[in-house]
């Protein structure tokens, strides 16, 4: 690792490159997509919850649970009396279907590989070793909802499912605190990987700044073109290959949501 010209950022490496259903690819920094104006959903391990996929009951939707990367339906946007979900912190902003990427699911490997050789460096009291489970497990999606199983939602609204310290190694048998951002189809455009963006990030301070036409062809050919739908990826994972600190010298995470096709 030494020897590697990256230095290390353990926050910009939980930085995610989204590939849109429109051809274009979205760059979200971690310090965007955690603000807490972004959050629908934060549940800690001491019990206090802002729920909003989650249930009182502490189950979870059977089509969330599963893949890092799959479908927001309607259903997944109504109280169990059929209303509409309200954004807790942006009441007048109506979240929609879309796409749930969840980063807890591609970032425990990619971490312990990181950290290898290494105490866990998790403070007891933010993890536990008992994960809270319901008696109801998980719900099933409704029959009249299940059609919305196979439909491709009609904008790449994203909700984005992160733990609340990710760079914190762990073990798989532990609970750990998490939040749900919500991000709009709007905001990806505002968010569009391009130089200028990357200049408007840097705001004047020196920076190894990528070459974003090499970044750009790396993620069409290996994950675009492939139809691979998520990955996790280090800066220190490209030790070895050509230019590696021109070529996705801040991300970390892929996501791949062209790969649902109508």
């Amino acid at each position: 690792m030494s020897n590697y010209p990256y230095e290390f950022n353990e926050e910009s490496i939980q930085d995610v490159f989204i590939m849109r259903p429109n051809g274009k690819i979205a760059y979200l920094p971690y310090s965007v997509y955690s603000d807490p104006s972004r959050i629908v959903e934060s549940v800690e391990v001491n019990g206090d919850a802002q729920r909003f996929f989650l249930n009182e009951d502490g189950s979870y939707p059977f089509n969330l649970a599963g893949p890092a990367v799959t479908k927001v339906l309607d259903w997944n946007l109504q109280t169990e009396d059929g209303e509409p979900k309200v954004h807790p912190k942006q009441p007048a902003l109506k979240p929609e279907t879309g796409y749930f990427l969840d980063l807890r699911r591609m970032s425990m490997d990619r971490l312990s590989m990181i950290f290898i050789g290494e105490e866990p460096n998790y403070p007891e009291d933010q993890a536990v070793t008992d994960l809270p489970r319901s008696d109801s497990g998980y719900q099933l999606v409704p029959k009249a909802y299940q059609h919305q199983l196979k439909e491709t939602p009609e904008q790449d609204h994203l909700y984005l499912a992160f733990f609340n310290h990710p760079n914190k190694t762990r073990s798989i048998n532990q609970f750990y605190s998490y939040s749900v951002a919500y991000i709009t189809a709007e905001e990806l455009d505002q968010w569009e990987y391009s130089a200028a963006l990357l200049g408007k990030l840097a705001d004047g301070q020196e920076s190894h700044e990528p070459n974003v036409d090499l970044t750009t062809k790396h993620l069409e050919t290996y994950y675009g073109e492939t139809g691979v739908q998520a990955t996790a990826l280090s800066p220190m994972d490209l030790e070895g290959s050509i230019e590696p600190q021109q070529c996705l010298a801040f991300a970390c995470y892929v996501a791949n949501i062209r790969t649902f096709k109508g």
